[in-house]
């Protein structure tokens, strides 16, 4: 009802903003351009966009740190912004991991690395308009549709953060700041987006209104409709990759003299992509399919549910008060989201009565994961920046707290009865017990069902923190020092349980954690500004930050090869970075950096080694410890640049980055520790992004644009490698991605088409036992049309 309800509200807002705008006040926006922030709005030069990476606004090119701005021209100029990676595709060192499904997708920069939302905070720190929106939570690794949706802009902080913004910003911080409601400005705009391959329908409405000199609102709100997609259950006709919902957002500002105050209040309800397995075994590798079993990847038959669906609602509140001499600034945000996932067996009874008349095990098509999420987050943050002694010294103070509490829990329904190939299936519950004979000669079920029908693992947990900051940065003539400081506390309450599924029969003790630690983070930095004309500079800089620990969601069985762990402690990384950025003449900004780091009790991932045919009867726990110490280093380097070229205007922006991770040493001799020299997961060892945007004038009033954009990656590993998890390489990458359309007055139509070259992208191998048996894959060449009107 509320998805009808926000989609028939879409027409309302335009019809609105087209009475309330007028022919004096009606502004031509060019989104062809979609130039990087670095380059000017003339033809020729380049100049700096103003961020707020450090809590107070200043130029790129006066920050002494790799910082990657992108604004929402930019993004816009790429096509329809999907998902998180397309945040990040033009970041030096920055990766998301795409594995289909929003709640298992992450960010990684540098050799942070990633393992599939395994329960432990991101080790790169989320915030949207400076508000911590991370958590430790299925899906509080990945940011939410309603963070991207009606931006300003991206920044992403390279390096170690935790001076300024504390927990689980030790490799980096993604800050996406939305566009807030502008005054002296009645503007709008109306955007329209279809896939035919999907029936994929897109609209976005948005309208900024001032109502005078001192109050201007901006309101949004986007609706979504998917009929169709790549990937199908042909048992019920859905498909894995449908999306459908609404967004919205309503801001209202206020500014008087010193005080600039920005309400903002916004909710989404999605249903989003969820991930498909699709069975790849060849002959003679897997025991349970001795013949070996080949699934086409879009047609994949299951007997159970899949599919992913959040929900978010939201309340910021940003006040600026200038005080002459300095400004303080409060952020306020409450938020809350929802979570629940489902998928099962990539089989159905009917495919199991197929291998099994083959004589093959096959696998158990009742299995179903669900998953549900709940997290509420309380965050605020006041600090006072300013200067003085001439503007040679810069100073800040703040202080910040946090308080969260998050739901998970885990249910997984496995086979109560030992799996043959003469075997009817058990399945059902306890109260209602059910037997399949997919055979005549299938033997019965036995009575009573031998086993649990599965697990259900419930950990509520309570993390509270609170932290005191401060930076100084003072000038002396071309050299500027400055040092960063933070003192964070924090404290984590869970309490861990879990029963038979379907039944209150506890199958673990109940057990309580409490952590409680005080964590001293800080930053010194050197910059010199080079000779001449452009403002170049070269810096050095040394940094700490760390990532919180936590309790492992889910349960193993007490027979596990590796015993299952369920706690796990904080991780510590101190880094050491050079670099240069700067003008190589009036056409080319360059930025050029290098870093090492180490991190100690390093949080990893592994499994308890459990399968269905060794002493577990059951698939393998993915869980945290604290696996080691790691040095990881790189090179980075991104070029953008701007000129005229045969009467139109050329943007280039060029980045590339060579990273590694490994594992040095390990905390003593515990079965699933990673084995020494093995590298850390999900870091390919290069990386690289290049765009290219030009636009021609055709008449007066009409422009034609084309962009290009290219990301590849290549080398490194998927999963922690120990003894009993072989390496497994990631898939390189090579992602081409078209955009071409005219610009006419206020309206632009453009046609993109995403992976331009069709490239099968095996996102995630799946094995068992060392044995590959399937592998989720990426999306296959798709084309959309799309229309903007701005007014």
């Amino acid at each position: 009802m509320r998805h009808r309800f926000f989609t028939a509200a879409l027409p309302v807002v335009v019809i609105i903003s087209c009475v309330a705008g007028s022919p004096a006040e009606a502004q031509t926006t060019n989104l062809a351009t979609g130039q990087n922030p670095a380059v000017a709005a003339s033809t020729d030069t380049v100049e700096e966009i103003v961020v707020t990476a450090r809590k107070i606004d200043e130029k790129v090119s006066d920050i002494p740190a790799t910082i990657t701005a992108v604004s929402a021209a930019q993004l816009a100029a790429t096509g329809p912004v999907l998902s998180t990676g397309d945040l990040l595709r033009t970041v030096p060192g920055a990766r998301f991991n795409n594995l289909q499904s929003p709640n298992l997708s992450e960010i990684s920069i540098r050799g942070s690395g990633t393992e599939r939302a395994t329960g432990a905070d991101s080790g790169v720190g989320l915030f949207v308009n400076g508000a911590y929106v991370g958590s430790s939570t299925l899906g509080g690794r990945n940011f939410k549709n309603i963070d991207f949706f009606d931006l300003d802009r991206v920044e992403v902080l390279e390096g170690p953060q935790g001076a300024l913004y504390g927990r689980n910003s030790e490799y980096g911080v993604v800050n996406i700041v939305s566009a807030r409601p502008k005054f002296a400005d009645h503007s709008g705009s109306v955007d329209e987006t279809f896939i035919p391959r999907l029936d994929q329908n897109q609209i976005i409405g948005i309208q900024n209104y001032a109502l005078d000199d001192h109050w201007a609102i901006r309101v949004g709100a986007e609706g979504i409709n998917q009929s169709k997609g790549f990937y199908r259950n042909p048992d019920d006709g859905e498909y894995y990759d449908r999306t459908s919902g609404w967004l919205a957002r309503g801001q209202i500002r206020y500014r008087n003299g010193p005080l600039d105050v920005n309400l903002l209040v916004d909710g989404q309800d999605l249903k989003l992509p969820t991930f498909v397995v699709a069975y790849d075994a060849t002959p003679g590798t897997l025991s349970t399919l001795p013949l070996g079993y080949i699934q086409n990847r879009f047609s994949v038959p299951i007997n159970g549910v899949n599919q992913t669906e959040q929900q978010v609602q939201r309340t910021q509140l940003v006040a600026d008060l200038d005080l002459d001499s300095a400004t303080l600034t409060s952020t306020t945000m409450a938020s809350h989201f929802s979570s629940q996932q489902y998928y099962g067996s990539s089989i159905d009874l009917a495919t199991e009565g197929q291998l099994q008349q083959q004589g093959e095990i096959g696998a158990y098509p009742l299995s179903q994961v669900h998953t549900d999420v709940r997290d509420s987050t309380v965050y605020q943050d006041l600090h006072i920046a300013g200067k003085s002694l001439d503007d040679r010294l810069e100073w800040l103070g703040g202080a910040e707290a946090l308080d969260q509490h998050d739901h998970y829990i885990l249910s997984v329904a496995t086979s109560p009865c030992t799996l043959t190939a003469k075997s009817s299936i058990c399945g059902g519950t306890p109260t209602d017990p059910l037997c399949y004979p997919l055979l005549p000669t299938s033997t019965p079920c036995p009575t009573p069902f031998p086993a649990i029908f599965g697990t259900a693992a419930a950990t509520p947990l309570h993390y509270t923190s609170e932290a005191a900051y401060g930076s100084l940065r003072y000038k002396l003539d071309d050299f500027t020092f400055s040092g960063e400081a933070r003192y964070t506390h924090d404290q984590k309450i869970a309490t861990q349980t879990a029963t038979a599924l379907y039944t209150d029969t506890p199958t673990v003790k109940p057990n309580n954690y409490r952590f409680s630690a005080g964590k001293a983070s800080y930053t010194g930095t050197v910059s010199y500004k080079l000779p001449g004309s452009w403002d170049d500079m070269l810096y050095s800089k040394v940094g700490t930050g760390y990532r919180a620990g936590g309790v492992n969601s889910g349960t193993s069985t007490p027979v596990a090869p590796i015993p299952f762990r369920p706690t796990y402690g904080d991780e510590e990384t101190i880094s050491y970075e050079a670099g240069f950025k700067g003008n190589l003449g009036s056409h080319v900004f360059v930025t050029l950096d290098g870093y090492f780091s180490r991190t100690d009790n390093a949080i990893t991932s592994i499994t308890d080694g459990c399968t269905v045919l060794n002493v577990c009867k059951q698939g393998a726990t993915i869980f945290n410890i604290n696996g080691g110490t790691v040095h990881a280093h790189g090179v980075e380097l991104a070029i953008n640049s701007r000129f005229r070229l045969a009467g139109g205007d050329l943007d280039l922006s060029l980045n590339g980055a060579d990273q590694r991770a490994d594992y040095i040493a390990v905390n003593g001799t515990y079965a699933g520790l990673p084995i020494v020299g093995s590298s850390v997961a999900q870091i390919p060892n290069w990386t690289a992004s290049a765009t290219v945007n030009y636009q021609h004038p055709i008449t007066s009033d009409l422009d034609g644009f084309v962009h290009v954009t290219y990301n590849g990656e290549s080398g490194g590993g998927q999963d922690t490698v120990t003894i009993a998890a072989p390496f497994v390489p990631l898939a390189p990458i090579t992602d081409v991605s078209l955009r071409t359309g005219i610009d006419y007055r206020s309206l632009q139509v453009a046609v993109f088409v995403q992976n331009l070259t069709n490239q099968t992208v095996r996102l995630l191998t799946l094995q068992t036992g060392g044995v590959t048996y399937g592998y989720r894959y990426n999306e296959p060449l798709t084309v959309g049309v799309n229309a903007v009107y701005h007014w």
